[in-house]
């Protein structure tokens, strides 16, 4: 299957847009944000099965921004700290090394992926809110659900990086052409391109499987039940997000009926309670 098969573009879409949009799709691999030192190094030592505290919160003193993240999340609710603690070789033994993994990631995906559309494209901060929302109960959720040392701030918000993608891949071949997509059919073409960059950046940066399927699940369209449960988790996270923002949160009985949610066992007071903890996200320090 080729590209143009794959993401599915409008079929009444100029051939001359149509073909500016393959060729740039197959090079946004290339193109696609990097991770930075600090999340590649945290990885590296994530994979080596050798958990250091000391070496690991020598990689965060080089990073400002990173150390003062994770400071604040350790000392944060979520980790019920007692204490409070300043030092990062006391605050990653308290985090974990996913947890600290993630915020690396997270970060990376705030400032090259979100961070160019927040001011530049309509609805850029609706893009980082879901994302932050969809983190924030994915986070509270695989907590519940998998466990504490499984509690994962990324699938959820890792999902929603397609739709800002999409948006920069459009704006590029829009800039090349110098002219610009209707506005309808920009839209169209957003949500065709948007889940392919998902995968593709899950792809580029070697993240679990377990993303990687809850990826590719939106990216089939067909809204199949991924059997992994971290990925159902992902998906529901993502689903339940896109419900709030969109409709608000007088009525979620419907989402109780999801096959995620079943699969799950989320029950009406469990729900209830994740939504409320989940956009109290601006008082809630997860660590973006």
């Amino acid at each position: 299957m080729n590209l143009l098969e794959e993401v599915r573009l409008p079929v009444g879409l100029d051939p001359g847009w149509t073909a500016a949009l393959v060729s740039e799709l197959e090079t946004a691999e290339r193109e696609l944000p990097s991770l930075s030192v600090a999340a590649l190094e945290l990885a590296e030592l994530a994979v080596s099965g050798e958990y250091d505290a000391e070496v690991v919160g020598a990689v965060l003193e080089r990073d400002e921004k990173l150390r003062s993240q994770v400071l604040r999340m350790a000392n944060s609710a979520i980790y019920a700290a007692e204490s409070h603690i300043d030092s990062t070789a006391v605050a990653a033994q308290r985090i974990g090394m996913r947890a600290l993994w993630e915020i690396a990631v997270v970060d990376v995906a705030r400032l090259q992926v979100f961070g160019p559309v927040l001011g530049q494209v309509l609805g850029g901060s609706k893009m980082w809110t879901l994302a932050r929302l969809a983190g924030a109960i994915s986070h509270r959720l695989s907590a519940s659900k998998l466990g504490k040392s499984k509690a994962s701030i990324l699938a959820g918000l890792i999902l929603c990086v397609g739709p800002p993608l999409a948006h920069q891949l459009i704006r590029r071949v829009e800039e090349r052409a110098r002219q610009t997509l209707a506005s309808r059919v920009r839209r169209e073409v957003t949500n065709r391109l948007a889940p392919k960059l998902g995968v593709m950046l899950v792809e580029a940066w070697s993240l679990s499987d377990s993303i990687a399927t809850a990826a590719s699940s939106f990216a089939d369209g067909r809204g199949e039940l991924p059997e992994d449960r971290e990925a159902q988790v992902a998906v529901f996270s993502v689903s339940l997000a896109r419900y709030v923002t969109a409709r608000g949160t007088d009525s979620l009985n419907i989402c109780l009926r999801w096959p995620t949610a079943v699969a799950l066992e989320i029950a009406a007071d469990e729900l209830d309670q994740i939504v409320t903890a989940a956009t109290s996200i601006d008082d809630n320090p997860i660590g973006f």
